[in-house]
């Protein structure tokens, strides 16, 4: 897709109060095409957008200043469209995923790290590819003083791009942690794409001498860490799909990340260094075979001689565990195309406390546009069981979907008590709702 969005879009608060019913604000902020929010350390609010641009925003007036717009920022052009099937399908490009140095109050490391397409060749032969470029932040002027690109030649296709980015600290030692997706055209969806089929990238996504379908690990000035799984190699694990979304567990030093799945199994995984997801081989449940050919891929599977310990690992989390649907109409698939997610470990909405919370993109016949709540168990390697009374998850706010509009990401203020919602698409007016009792609408099939 060359451009992700295009509408105007807002910011959505959500505030809790007491009992656990939610306020809802529409702050007037208008955004483009927004992919990232983060709830920053200096108490603003930072959000990726459309055109290679990061913005700053007061969670509390909405107030909006653009503090850097990439100038080579490319969309892609006309030459690398793919012919192959239906109509021209662009280049793989956009304003992706930020992260914010754990020091960033400290001035020596005021970074702000983001990704960006850019043209990485020439402007008579374009080549699309993204980059993570660091931005270097003067709190005095607030205001950008430097750019640097740490890591550039991050691959792009036609579909399926990743795109999130986080920073961890393992062993104290903070991490760049950066998902790509496998940057293929589902053949289930169009066989017609790739002249053969062996060609499609998604063929590679298990391969670590490619870098689609990975989340990658790098060091914070773009170098690849010695402690990678293959020397030299910036990738962390493999035989990722679309990998949307990353999540981080600090009580229990757990990265987690999100991704689509191809009619079924969206997913929720935990990361281990090295380990093999399985796609496009094996999809969700390792037992529960509702892929032609999966349990005898993954009865057979012969580890990786080059890396430690190398084993398919399966999620703890799926969505729409069911056989691979054979009607082409999307809307029917239960899939609910989960985008990004937060760990929430506060105690002002204390029935909150060590969940994860995602958002999803589709509202669909049996799909709705808002956010999950999934209670973890001590461990945070699996959910707690649910019960009548306790359903485990729970959903949010798709009640007004349509005001929402596709739920792209999220973020809590540091009490925990407010919800940030950045949104593609809604209505662009500026609506105050209130809502009283507890938001939990069941699927609607």
């Amino acid at each position: 897709m060359k451009r992700l969005f295009t509408q105007l879009t807002l910011l959505l608060l959500w505030t809790c109060v007491p009992a656990q019913s939610f306020i809802r604000t529409e702050l007037p902020t208008q955004l483009t095409s927004p992919w990232e929010i983060i709830y920053g350390p200096d108490g603003f609010l930072w959000i990726t957008e459309a055109g290679g641009k990061v913005s700053r925003v007061d969670p509390v007036s909405g107030n909006k200043t653009v503090v850097y717009a990439a100038p080579d920022y490319f969309s892609g052009a006309a030459a690398e469209q793919l012919l192959l099937c239906g109509p021209p399908r662009d280049i793989g490009s956009g304003t992706l995923g930020m992260a914010i140095h754990p020091d960033f109050t400290t001035p020596a490391t005021a970074f702000i790290y983001f990704v960006y397409s850019y043209n990485s060749a020439s402007a008579g032969a374009p080549v699309t590819k993204f980059k993570i470029e660091r931005l270097t932040w003067n709190a005095s002027t607030n205001s950008v003083t430097g750019n640097t690109t740490v890591v550039p030649l991050m691959p792009t296709g036609y579909g399926h791009l990743g795109g999130r980015l986080m920073i961890i600290k393992q062993n104290a030692v903070p991490y760049l942690f950066f998902t790509v997706g496998d940057n293929g055209i589902s053949e289930t969806n169009d066989p017609n794409c790739y002249s053969p089929q062996s060609t499609n990238p998604n063929n590679f996504t298990q391969d670590p001498n490619y870098k689609n379908g990975k989340v990658h690990r790098f060091n914070l000035d773009g170098s690849i860490p010695g402690g990678n799984p293959i020397s030299g190699n910036s990738f962390y694990t493999r035989g990722h799909r679309n990998p949307q979304g990353l999540m981080y567990n600090p009580t229990q030093n757990i990265i987690y990340d999100i991704e689509h799945g191809d009619r079924t199994d969206d997913e929720i995984n935990i990361l281990e260094a090295g380990m093999n997801y399985g796609w496009k081989n094996v999809r969700g449940f390792h037992n529960d075979n509702n892929y032609v050919g999966e349990s005898t891929y993954i009865s057979s599977y012969v580890p990786n001689p080059a890396i430690a310990n190398d084993a398919l690992k399966e999620p703890i989390i799926t969505w729409c565990s069911i056989l691979q649907p054979t009607n082409p109409a999307f809307l029917d698939w239960c899939t609910v195309a989960p985008s990004d997610g937060i760990y929430y470990g506060s105690n002002g909405i204390p029935d909150w406390t060590n969940s994860l919370l995602v958002v999803t993109l589709k509202n669909c016949l049996s799909t709705d546009q808002e956010v999950y709540q999934f209670k973890l168990n001590a461990a945070g390697t699996g959910i707690l069981p649910s019960t009548a009374s306790d359903p485990n998850p729970q959903k949010f706010f798709g009640a007004d979907q349509a005001l929402n509009g596709r739920l792209r990401d999220i973020t809590v203020s540091p009490d925990g008590t407010k919800i940030y919602l950045i949104n593609n698409g809604g209505n662009s007016g500026h609506l105050y709702l209130h809502w009283s009792g507890r938001l939990n609408r069941p699927c609607s099939c």
